[in-house]
């Protein structure tokens, strides 16, 4: 947020933020890339991205972030055009191509799609065919069984599941936004969600709610052949002062 000392339903979600990096350079450290899968600041303030890119400048690691609805894809355009830290459409890394998908829709806390970005990426894929395919967004495609946070999946997922459902280089998908660890497959496909660095929503719970769970990160580790082995990992409490009752933000 715009000042480090302001706080999200009781969490300094900047201490909590650095908690997860910490952890990660304790548990899974060195990764060879770092995905933000949106939501980067609660205020889309420039003081709250200028201090994230510091932050992640520090760690040495190429980073990759994408927009969610708390951002706006122009302000990220804008500030993350330079390695380490960087917001672009395509990676190649190795044996994978990497899409980030801009998936935020101003004014709108759900997400729509871009049909040309769907189609600029199903051009990149036929001219690499021999690259696996994960394919990364802030919303989710599908349900995950909790009503008021699929009341905001993608809205118009359409082109892109029939892009995931009729390439088979398209290893996986994963997001961010729900706030929680989720698995499913879309056409064979693995489809992971991360948790939150800061507070977790409570699965399957029809109204806002928040889980007493702690935060935490999701590694991801990928085979020339195109297997994704995964799991998440997470701090040993919640973050201090949590507000449990809190009925939104």
């Amino acid at each position: 947020m715009a000042s480090v000392d302001d706080q999200l339903v009781g969490v300094n979600t900047e201490e909590s933020f650095l908690s997860i990096l910490s952890l990660a350079q304790q548990q899974s450290w060195p990764p060879d890339l770092i995905f933000l899968t949106g939501d980067l600041s609660q205020d889309g303030s420039i003081q709250s991205y200028q201090r994230l890119i510091e932050h992640l400048k520090k760690l040495g690691i190429p980073c990759y972030v994408l927009p969610g609805n708390h951002d706006t894809s122009s302000t990220l355009t804008s500030l993350f055009s330079t390695p380490p830290v960087m917001y672009q459409p395509f990676l190649h890394h190795k044996q994978w191509l990497f899409a980030f998908l801009n998936s935020e829709t101003p004014g709108e806390e759900g997400g729509t799609l871009d049909e040309q970005e769907v189609a600029n990426l199903q051009q990149e894929i036929d001219a690499h065919p021999a690259k696996h395919v994960l394919i990364c967004l802030h919303h989710q495609l599908k349900p995950v069984g909790s009503q008021w946070l699929d009341s905001m999946c993608v809205a118009n997922p359409a082109s892109l599941l029939y892009l995931i459902e009729n390439n088979p280089s398209v290893q996986g998908i994963i997001h961010g936004h729900v706030h929680q660890s989720f698995s499913s497959t879309i056409a064979g496909s693995p489809v992971y969600s991360t948790p939150s660095t800061c507070f977790q929503f409570k699965p399957f719970s029809q109204e806002f709610a928040i889980d007493n769970i702690a935060p935490g990160y999701r590694w991801l580790s990928l085979t020339t052949s195109g297997g994704i082995h995964t799991d998440v990992i997470r701090l040993a409490t919640t973050p201090n002062n949590l507000d449990q009752n809190s009925a939104g933000y």
